[in-house]
């Protein structure tokens, strides 16, 4: 049920990230009214090797990122082969989006982002 709630909260969040403009989130918290509105970084992570054709290596390395504590967005561009992903700078940071994506099975490469 977690996960679902999670999930839920994660494109209520995403939704509503046009609304508050590109480097702004919403957080909404379980059982609660309240919305805290907050400043959010981008990582662009470079991952050669997601040629598979039903898309399950893009898959995989989403799975690793969206779980991680901090990440609030993935996006996966098969053609360039770039990840990009939204974050909050106080919870996390590239170097352990580097190492999601190593552990998944793929080596990155920090393209754009803190220490790029």
């Amino acid at each position: 049920m977690k996960s679902i709630t999670r999930s839920l909260m994660l494109v209520a969040t995403l939704s509503s990230v046009a609304a508050f403009g590109p480097a702004m989130a919403a957080v909404f918290f379980p059982g609660s009214a309240r919305t805290v509105a907050m400043r959010l970084s981008e990582a662009v992570i470079h991952v050669p090797g997601m040629t598979c054709s039903n898309h399950s290596c893009a898959t995989t390395v989403y799975m690793a990122l969206i779980r991680l504590r901090g990440v609030m967005g993935v996006g996966v561009d098969e053609s360039t082969q770039d990840v990009t992903v939204k974050y909050i700078p106080s919870r996390t940071n590239p170097a352990v989006f580097l190492k999601a994506v190593k552990d998944a099975g793929f080596p990155g490469t920090l393209v754009h982002g803190p220490r790029a």
